[in-house]
C-alpha cells in the first residue's frame, strides 16, 4: 500500500524482510548531498519522483517485469556532529524483496563515496 504522506518513515515496520534503512554522516552542506542522491536516482530506470525538495525526496522504484512498487526516501539534515543523511527503501507489496532493497542503498551509498563534495559545515 502507498504511504500516507512523502515524509520518511520513522522506522521499518516490525519483524519486515522488505525494507531497509541506513544513516550516515558526510562532509559536505545537506543540499549537496541531497543533489547528489537525486542524480544517482535519475540514473536508475523504473523511478517516479513523488516529492523532492532541497533536501529531502521519495521517489518510487518499480521493478522490472511486475512493476512492483518500493518506496525509497531520502532525507538529510545537520547536527552539531555535521551532515547526516538516512536512507529508506520499502517494498510495498510481499513479505520479501530478494534483497533488493538492500541493494539499492547499497548502491546509492557507492555513489556518494565516490562523489567529490566540497567540505561544507552545517
Amino acid at each position: 500500500m502507498a504511504p500516507d504522506t512523502s515524509e520518511i518513515p520513522s522506522e521499518c515496520p516490525e519483524n519486515s524482510n522488505n525494507c531497509e534503512r541506513l544513516m550516515m554522516s558526510v562532509n559536505t552542506s545537506p543540499e549537496a548531498l541531497q543533489s547528489a542522491a537525486m542524480d544517482w536516482i535519475s540514473t536508475q530506470s523504473g523511478v517516479s519522483i513523488e516529492s523532492e525538495d532541497a533536501t529531502s525526496s521519495h521517489t518510487v522504484f518499480h521493478s522490472r517485469w511486475f512493476m512492483f512498487p518500493d518506496d525509497f526516501f531520502v532525507e538529510t539534515g545537520c547536527t552539531e556532529n555535521g551532515t547526516w543523511i538516512q536512507i529508506h527503501s520499502e517494498s510495498r507489496l510481499g513479505w520479501g524483496d530478494m534483497g533488493v532493497n538492500q541493494e539499492r542503498i547499497d548502491q546509492l551509498v557507492e555513489h556518494l563515496i565516490e562523489t567529490p563534495f566540497e567540505t561544507s559545515e552545517c
